[in-house]
């Protein structure tokens, strides 16, 4: 029961991603001081305003904005979340935006312009909220930034393929190996960012008909991949062959008419 419960929420968080990487929110326009200046906010959370500066100050040093924090915080005030609940939040959301920023930097991906560096961090954090692992986070980074250069464009490709596999993740429960294929896969498969949703119809399609998940992966990727779908290029080949056969036979009948002359 708990499990169901565990993959319903994860379903939901990962059907908010794709919402959330159509339309980036911009909510947090004002800096943590502002936010704890704020006399509600100060009553409620203000013993917690120094420890969330020198998260901040973590955060600045990475390149990123405190806006991170700040939509934490508007998002726990308006559910009356306890302080101490909301403390160790804050803490866990800094070392996961620490940590998704070093993937970044070292792939040389992260924005130098703190806003967009936070989008994309905000984005890639809230995909390890969901169940994604840094190794696919990485590794779908990794694929992209292969395909598409070290660029903005790269960051997209990957994190709107890793929306969907969270999906599909949330729905099935995918191996290590599973969820690594099926990312870098979206990632160099010939759909757009905005079509690669498909996929989750197109598996569950493949599920529904017998297939097993790794079955209806491979299936569903190989269908709008070039190179990867064997099927067609053999098929391509045999009837290749087959009109090379017709033509010899055909000659070779020509021949045979006329020495029958």
């Amino acid at each position: 029961m708990r499990a169901t419960m565990m993959s319903r929420a994860a379903f939901r968080l990962a059907a908010a991603l794709l919402l959330a990487a159509a339309f980036p929110s911009f909510a947090a326009a004002q800096n943590l001081a502002a936010w704890f200046a704020a006399p509600a906010n100060q009553a409620a959370y203000g013993a917690l305003a120094a420890e969330a500066q020198q998260l901040a100050a973590a955060l600045s040093q990475a390149g990123l904005s405190d806006s991170l924090l700040a939509d934490r915080l508007i998002e726990a005030a308006k559910k009356r979340v306890p302080p101490a609940t909301l403390a160790a939040t804050l803490r866990e959301d800094t070392q996961r935006c620490l940590a998704v920023a070093a993937s970044l930097r070292s792939l040389g991906l992260l924005p130098s312009d703190p806003k967009k560096a936070s989008a994309s961090v905000e984005q890639a954090s809230l995909l390890l909220r969901a169940g994604i692992s840094e190794q696919a986070l990485r590794a779908a980074l990794a694929a992209a930034a292969d395909k598409l250069g070290a660029n903005q464009a790269a960051v997209d490709r990957a994190l709107a393929a890793l929306s969907v596999v969270a999906t599909i993740q949330a729905e099935y429960r995918l191996s290590d190996a599973e969820v690594l294929a099926l990312a870098t896969g979206l990632v160099g498969c010939d759909l757009s960012n905005g079509k690669l949703n498909s996929l989750i119809a197109a598996v569950k399609s493949a599920v529904k008909k017998g297939l097993s998940v790794s079955q209806a992966i491979d299936d569903s990727l190989a269908k709008v991949t070039k190179g990867k779908s064997s099927n067609a290029a053999s098929e391509k080949a045999s009837n290749a062959d087959k009109e090379k056969e017709k033509k010899e036979k055909d000659k070779e009948t020509g021949k045979g008419n006329g020495s029958k002359k």
